[in-house]
């Protein structure tokens, strides 16, 4: 049983929000962060929740429970003061645990496209009358929202790798998306990562399902495994996608026959991820074809191929993707449109940075000019001589005959206004302060100014 006031520090944070979100409901909750965006804080403000731009013991005043992240730094004022004040302290996913506790959990885990499938499920089950609750890291489009209450007996999440957390659930049945080398600063190295993987999939207590890549690290698991992708052994086999104006055609082997149907959403990792949710919604017992009809309906989250609009003939896409393969896959998608591809990357945390630098510049190969932002630190210390345009230094070097830039985020309103042509497509990638960024560049471009 949660106590009534509940302060939440880091509350700008994805997983924070939607904590925050779902509290608020049935709380007197406040939380504070220095970096929150401004609209998750008018957001959160409007649903009853205060929030403060800075870090103050006297945030505190009344607390009953103090809720953080493995972000917080021990060294945290508020944190500090919680634990002289003897305040209780808990990690979120321990909170969000016991709130799901006694309704069915439906998960999804991995590396990338978690909280797309998150809202495809949870989009689902909405329309097919289920009324779940909701945890996501992201905004659902046509909801906004990222959290919610249900009336129905579904508590669908989305599950964190990034320091361990998901060990923390035992879910019912499970997703996973796909396993890539990230976040290798918490688990040491990629076999540390695929154990994790492992021992999660291990507290699933029904089924799991699986893209096809993942089969072969799934080690000595006893429950059943329904792997979905385009290899012969799927039960939920994609056959052929095309891109059209209206988005994706699908056509996917089930056991329940061949399915044809478009989804208003770009690119193959989506295709896949639609066959994902379309595999655990038919085990969990809904109707395909109503599983069918809510997927050719979902908008997709907010920041993941998320489209502004056109302007002055430019077309602007906002996405959060900072891992190369999420960068690949973007960029990837929108060169089904045929324009060519402005992009303006800000890198994020200086650890990922220095983790796949490299393979930061090869993903942005279908890019025709390149942008570089300074390196979002979400917090983290700046490495010892380091050149914030290190990034830009290695882009220029493997693609010497591109147009390659470095900009601040003060220079960055003249360049495009020198270098946007007509025609072009803007790409803003970076789950950083980007995105207010990508919506001051909408904006100009849509004022007519």
């Amino acid at each position: 049983m949660l106590p009534d006031k509940i302060h939440l520090i880091g509350v700008g944070g994805a997983g924070m929000s939607a904590l925050a979100i779902l509290l608020s409901r049935r709380h007197q909750v406040s939380g504070s962060d220095p970096s929150i965006a401004p609209a998750l804080q008018h957001q959160l403000n409007r649903m009853g929740v205060q929030v403060w731009l800075q870090h103050d013991p006297e945030h505190l005043s009344g607390a009953e429970l103090v809720i953080l992240s493995s972000a917080i730094p021990e060294d945290n004022v508020e944190l500090q003061a919680a634990l002289i004040l003897q305040i209780p302290l808990r990690h979120r996913v321990d909170v969000l645990v016991e709130l799901s506790r006694g309704m069915r959990l439906l998960t999804v885990a991995g590396t990338h496209g978690k909280g797309t499938t998150t809202g495809l499920l949870a989009h689902i089950f909405r329309q097919t009358d289920q009324d779940p609750s909701l945890f996501n890291g992201a905004e659902l489009v046509q909801y906004d929202q990222r959290a919610w209450w249900g009336q129905g007996r579904y508590f669908i999440a989305e599950m964190d790798e990034s320091d361990g957390s998901f060990l923390k659930w035992t879910p019912a049945l499970a997703l996973i998306t796909n396993i890539d080398a990230d976040h290798l600063n918490f688990w040491g190295d990629m076999n540390g990562l695929l154990q994790g993987f492992n021992l999660f999939a291990a507290r699933v207590e029904e089924g799991l399902v699986i893209h096809d890549s993942v089969l072969p690290n799934l080690k000595n698991q006893s429950k059943p495994l329904i792997p979905y992708g385009r290899s012969p052994e799927c039960l939920f086999r994609l056959l052929h996608t095309e891109f059209t104006g209206a988005g994706t055609a699908i056509r996917v082997a089930t056991p329940d026959g061949m399915r044809e149907f478009t989804i208003p959403l770009l690119g193959e990792h989506n295709a896949q991820n639609v066959i994902g949710a379309l595999a655990l919604a038919t085990l969990e017992g809904l109707s395909p074809d109503a599983v069918i009809e809510a997927l050719t309906t979902y908008r997709g989250i907010r920041r993941r191929l998320e489209r502004k609009g056109e302007a002055r003939g430019v077309l602007v896409f906002d996405d959060h993707a900072d891992h190369p393969t999420e960068i690949a896959r973007t960029l990837g998608a929108l060169q089904s449109l045929g324009r060519p591809i402005f992009c303006v990357l800000q890198p994020h945390r200086y650890s990922r940075v220095q983790a796949v630098l490299r393979q930061y510049a090869a993903a942005l190969d279908l890019a025709n000019t390149i942008v570089l932002l300074p390196i979002f630190s979400a917090g983290e210390p700046k490495p010892p001589d380091w050149k914030e345009d290190i990034v830009h230094q290695v882009v220029h070097e493997l693609y010497p005959q591109r147009a390659v830039h470095f900009s601040t985020r003060a220079e960055l309103p003249t360049l495009l206004q020198n270098q946007l042509r007509k025609g072009d497509l803007l790409l803003f990638l970076g789950p950083g302060d980007i995105s207010e960024i990508a919506e001051q560049a909408w904006q100009h471009l849509s004022s007519g100014v």
